[in-house]
Formats: structure tokens, sequence, C-alpha cells
């Protein structure tokens, strides 16, 4: 199609209203909602036109993308650079709210992806949204604490019962755990730090084990159970997606500030593959499984597992 019908047809097509738009929305939008679970999933894709004149040569100001009441086992949107760069995006928007990320409630996400490109010839002859390329840009996600109870009690099967709150500069964590030959309370008070762009660790901690202060044996067992906390690639496969920079918290509710982008989709390891050789031990959050029971000794307490 030569430039000129193509712009011809474009008017032809506003001139009766916006119509086509809308249903290339309507489309795009489900085919979105197709790679997410869950009944009362919502989708929403509203699109603006960089100019009037950019619109049939695949030039876009704006694509917000809208999204709620979900739930994935990982990110659903990749960028394949294999496919045509034709056409352009300006400014991705995100706007993700009430959803759940491998088995984590997110309670909001949103994030702006400048300078992305997809590919144009499927967004106009299949009305699909399929980005080939993507740019660096900041965004945000939050977490209620009643959220990350949940999560902290299936990832950590030693862990039985538990309570979070979060506070301005301080994460406080009190619960049960059956630690090996220990069962007993405990309570964390430590600050919640990004490492590495994806993690979320305690550091700076004060534990007490029943109304005890934990010894540095102990103290370190814990830790090494509950850090991370949340892995946003290993636990949550974002790949990458958001690179956090800060964390603040207030009123229940954690805000992590970072870097976003659409990461390339991944490439599965063929079996037998150093990678999957390289994995071969550890758990979701990477760290490396030691199959030798690790003793915890309560301070002053006895342990028949220590050396």
């Amino acid at each position: 199609m030569s430039p000129l019908v193509a712009l011809a047809l474009f008017g032809i097509l506003f001139g009766a209203g916006s119509s086509e738009v809308r249903r290339f929305e309507r489309l795009a939008a489900e085919s979105i909602r197709g790679r997410l679970e869950g009944k009362e999933a919502r989708v929403k894709v509203k699109t603006k036109f960089n100019g009037v004149v950019a619109g049939p040569f695949g030039d876009l100001s704006e694509v917000l993308i809208e999204a709620s009441r979900f739930s994935t086992a990982g990110l659903p949107l990749f960028t394949e650079p294999d496919r045509p760069t034709s056409g352009r995006i300006v400014d991705l928007r995100l706007r993700l709210a009430d959803f759940r990320l491998a088995g984590l409630r997110i309670r909001r996400l949103e994030a702006s992806v400048p300078d992305c490109r997809y590919d144009y010839r499927a967004a106009r002859d299949r009305r699909e949204i399929v980005l080939s390329r993507s740019g660096t840009g900041e965004g945000w996600v939050e977490i209620e604490a009643k959220d990350l109870e949940d999560w902290i009690l299936r990832k950590y099967h030693e862990i039985k019962r538990v309570t979070v709150r979060l506070e301005r500069d301080r994460v406080i964590v009190e619960g049960y755990g059956e630690f090996l030959i220990v069962k007993s309370d405990f309570r964390v008070t430590a600050r919640l730090v990004p490492v590495g762009g994806s993690r979320f660790e305690l550091t700076d901690a004060l534990i007490d084990f029943g109304s005890e202060p934990a010894d540095d044996l102990t103290r370190g067992v814990l830790l090494g159970i509950l850090n991370p906390v949340v892995d946003l690639d290993a636990d949550l496969g974002l790949h990458g997606a958001i690179r956090v920079e800060s964390v603040a918290m207030d009123r229940g509710v954690l805000r992590a500030v970072g870097k976003t982008t659409i990461p390339n989709r991944p490439v599965p390891a063929a079996a037998g593959s150093r990678l999957d050789e390289s994995r071969a031990g550890r758990g979701r959050s990477g760290r490396p499984q030691d199959p030798t029971p690790r003793p915890v000794r309560p301070r002053g307490g006895p342990c028949s597992g220590c050396p």
C-alpha cells in the first residue's frame, strides 16, 4: 500500500469517525487479555497518533494499556527483536491495578517506557501490538503489608504464622516458625532495601527468638531464610523489566521506584545445557539449596544438631 493510498484511507476512516481506531484498540486489548488469567480480568488499550499525518505510517505518540483484577505467572509483555521496527510508540504507558504476579498481589504498578518500536504490519493487518524494541523509562510498584504476609507464608514453609508492619524507615516481621529442631516465636525489626535492582532484602536487623535476642548463628540463619523477601526476577519472572532504585514505606504500603523497560522475550534453555546445569540445586530465588540441615540455636538454649 503506497503512502498516499494509506493517507487517503486514513482520512476516510476518520472522516467517518474513529470506529476503526476503537476496533483496533478493542482487538489489541483482547489479544493482551488472552495472555492473562482470571475471569474478572479487565484490559483496555488507548492510542494517540503523533499528529494527523503520522497515523497511517504507524507513528503513535502514546499507547496506554490499562489492566486490573488478573493473574499471571510472569511478565506477559516482551519485545521480539527479530520482528520489524516499522512502527513507533513515543510513550508506552502501563497502568495496572489489583493483580497477582506469580502469586504475589500487587496493589498498583505504573510505568512509562519511551521510544518503543513495533511491527506495524501486524498491527495494521491483525490488530496486534507486537513490540520489537523498547527504551528505558520510569515506573513504580506498590505492595501492601498484608500481601507480603501471604507471600512470606507461601514462599517460606518454615514460617507458620506471620504479621508484617511497614513503617517509614523500618519493617517489622513477627511470627512463629519451625526451624529444623527449634520451634519459636520470632520478631525482626529491620530496614528493607533494594539490592541489585531486583531483590528486596532485610538489613540492619534486630532479631528476637521468644523473649531473647538472637545470637549471631540464629540471626544469620533466619536472615538467610527470609532474604531476599522478594526477587522480582527469580520469584516473579520480570526478567529485568524493573530495576528498583529506592523503596519507601508508609501506612502499610511499600512503594518501589526505579527504571522500567520491556525486556526481550527469553529464549528457553535446552535440556542439559550449561544454563540448566547452573540452575541445578537452586531455589526460585537462585540461592543454592544446601541438602545438609542447618541447626538453629536459640540464645542460651540447647541445640542437638550443632557441632
